[in-house]
């Protein structure tokens, strides 16, 4: 009797729990159906305040716009990749003791190179085990695994100790001490040598011969930067014999031009605002500026028709970080016989930081080079409409292989100092985080 008033129970139970699922299932399909319902209405009265053209040219525009954040981002993800991958090699140097290559914004590009070659077979020979030499086995006081843990101790000690006197060897070297900075390294080997006596622990022939490798690596550079002191006089002898010639005004004369436009642009503009008398004087004025503007033409002209005789020059290939930003370089040529003192002068006034040089190659054609490498790139001109403006949207290694191609050789710096652009953003930084603890200080602590 109690089991089935039970059963009836259960099923009573059961049947209600499948009522309460349907009544729920069916408030929620309800409730979809107002939702839905609601949704239509307001696409309704969306298309009736807007048209679907309008609608689907704005969710192309935002599909544009999300387009190009995903292009800026693989941009940037790129440049971070990058990063890590040479952190992440300076780490590996760095744990077996070998401290990765510092370099300075005036060393060359071909330089770095093969220094990171030496360093990379050098991490090679000492990832296996095969920078120093020693007995495998050892025993202190009769064990031999303190005895093995000592002897690594002093072929890692041993490593550094040689790595830290072969830097302090190499920077003190100068182009005819070569022989003598090759003796000390032997004499400093000698030394670590006694020092590892007790475990009989040396640096090994092939990582010294690595390191000889390096040092000539150094000096081969130690003697191109002399050998270069003498071109660049052999250049300047050129230049002054061609420079004894009048009318070599070209760099002068683009930039008076160029201020001088600049001018009656502005005027034209101001002319458009004024009636009457005074809309006729600056009318006046106006003409007589470009009055002004047409002589210098010409006469830039006869320069730049002068300067082709007078080929041999300079091609230089310049960057302005804190100005133009990034991808941006500007290419140009000039027959000075010190070519820094045009890049000295492009960033004095006109804009706010001063210029990096990525190259300054010395042509004994250099209105052709110029004329060939504009050409090239005219189509990533920052000014499509003035072509005296000589600024181009892209990077120096693309300008280097251009003048590869053109097999014109030349040091190039890829990294930028951007010095005072940077010191400008650190000032910047910390005035900005000095203003944020002051008025943080004013507010009481309750806030």
């Amino acid at each position: 009797m109690i089991e089935g008033i039970n059963i009836h129970v259960y099923l009573w139970a059961l049947f209600c729990g499948a009522i309460i699922v349907l009544a729920i299932k069916a408030k929620s399909n309800h409730t979809k159906r107002i939702e839905q319902i609601a949704e239509t209405q307001r696409q309704k009265e969306n298309l009736e305040k807007e048209s679907v053209e309008s609608q689907v040219a704005k969710l192309e525009d935002e599909f544009d716009e999300v387009e190009k954040k995903i292009t800026s981002g693989q941009e940037h993800f790129k440049i971070l990749e990058e990063t890590t991958a040479k952190l992440e090699l300076e780490r590996e140097y760095i744990e077996v003791g070998l401290l990765p290559p510092v370099y300075h914004f005036g060393d060359r590009e071909e330089l770095k190179a093969q220094i990171d070659k030496c360093y990379a077979d050098q991490y090679r020979v000492i990832s296996r085990g095969l920078a120093t030499d020693a007995y495998s086995k050892w025993e202190w006081f009769g064990c031999e695994k303190t005895g093995a843990k000592m002897v690594e101790d002093y072929r890692y000690l041993s490593l550094k100790a040689f790595n830290a006197e072969f830097d302090a060897i190499r920077k003190t070297m100068r182009h005819p001490t070569y022989d003598t900075a090759v003796k000390k390294l032997h004499r400093v080997n000698e030394q670590l040598a006694k020092l590892g006596e007790t475990a009989n622990v040396t640096i090994s022939a092939d990582y010294f011969n690595l390191k000889i490798d390096e040092l000539n690596a150094w000096h081969r550079e130690l003697l191109y930067r002399e050998r270069q002191k003498a071109e660049r006089k052999r250049q300047q002898a050129i230049l002054r014999e061609q420079n004894r010639n009048p009318g070599d005004e070209t760099d002068d004369l683009e930039d008076e031009i160029s201020y001088r436009s600049s001018d009656l642009k502005k005027a034209q503009a101001l002319a458009l605002k004024l009636h009457g008398g005074r809309a006729k004087v600056m009318e006046e004025k106006i003409q007589k500026m470009k009055a002004e503007i047409a002589k210098l033409e010409n006469k830039f002209q006869r320069a730049t028709s002068q300067a082709q005789i007078t080929k041999a020059g300079y091609i230089y290939v310049i960057s302005n970080l804190g100005s133009f930003g990034e991808g941006v370089v500007k290419i140009g040529m000039t027959r000075r016989l010190e070519p820094m003192d045009r890049v000295n002068e492009l960033g004095d006034a006109s804009v706010p930081f001063k210029f990096d040089v990525h190259t300054m190659a010395f042509v004994q054609n250099a209105p052709e080079i110029e004329k060939k490498l504009h050409r090239k790139f005219d189509g990533q001109r920052v000014n499509m409409e003035n072509n005296r403006k000589e600024f181009f949207k892209v990077t120096p290694q693309e300008v280097k292989a251009a003048l590869d191609e053109l097999n014109v050789t030349s040091d190039w710096y890829f990294n930028v100092e951007a010095k005072e652009y940077r010191e400008s953003v650190l000032i910047r930084e910390a005035m900005n985080k000095q203003s944020h603890e002051m008025l943080a200080e004013s507010f009481p602590a309750s806030i």
